[in-house]
């Protein structure tokens, strides 16, 4: 059914932020395809109903890009016929019984600093994510996700969309969008925490233009391409990636 009904957010009731990556022009006119990459926050309250939608979409593939100790807390309940595979993006753990404090320590007291620190200490696991995910768009659609499906969901999904040519004004307003998205649950979260503890995670939950512009910035000085190619990513990934992704 999903190549006839491209969705750009699939809208499910215990999955707030989950969107296809489809429809952004590259630089040499080609267009992502729909159908063969979602980016999405946490799935753990999903129902089977809902499991089953995302499989009939065509996903084939999920990479939960959380620590293992929020994995611990809730596992993805992928349903047969669905390849599950943990690629983290740091060593850091989230921890969650101090949700605050380990998100300040895994982002750096800030989302800019945490996401370049991010890429620049974790070059091997983010290209093994990058080339997971190009692996699994040979079976189907990879759907990728962390918690909130903002952080380290945006810093994989700006990485693919850069590798693939797309402009940096189409990446950061895909970035944007999440804080809108995630609006309810963010709320919910927030009534139940303290006046500090409320004032620490506000700005951690926002999806603000500067800090995914400043790390596209970043990518430009590092080069990407060459950058994940230092850490294993092949060029013939690349292109495969391209092969399935573009249209």
């Amino acid at each position: 059914e999903h190549m006839d009904r491209p969705v750009r957010r699939l809208r499910m009731e215990h999955g707030l932020n989950i969107r296809d990556m489809g429809g952004f022009e590259t630089n040499d006119g080609r267009v992502t395809a729909f159908g063969k990459l979602l980016r999405a926050g946490v799935l753990q309250k999903l129902t089977p109903q809902e499991w089953g939608r995302l499989k009939e979409y065509g996903v084939r593939t999920v990479l939960d890009l959380r620590s293992l100790a929020e994995i611990e807390t809730g596992r993805d309940a992928v349903p047969e016929g669905v390849e599950w595979y943990h690629c983290p993006l740091q060593t850091e753990q989230i921890d969650a019984k101090d949700i605050t404090g380990s998100a300040e320590r895994a982002f750096a007291g800030s989302l800019t600093d945490g996401y370049l620190n991010i890429v620049k200490t974790n070059g091997a696991l983010l290209a093994s994510a990058v080339r997971q995910l190009i692996a699994g768009l040979e079976k189907g659609a990879v759907l990728f996700h962390c918690t909130a499906g903002k952080d380290r969901t945006g810093i994989l999904a700006s990485c693919i969309f850069t590798l693939c040519g797309i402009s940096q004004e189409d990446i950061v307003a895909d970035y944007e969008v999440t804080y809108t998205y995630n609006k309810k649950g963010m709320n919910r979260l927030l009534r139940m925490l303290d006046e500090e503890t409320r004032g620490r995670m506000e700005p951690l939950m926002r999806s603000d233009a500067e800090s995914m512009e400043r790390l596209l910035a970043f990518y430009q000085e590092i080069r990407l391409s060459k950058y994940l190619e230092a850490y294993g990513l092949t060029e013939e990934e690349m292109e495969t990636l391209k092969h399935y992704f573009l249209v």
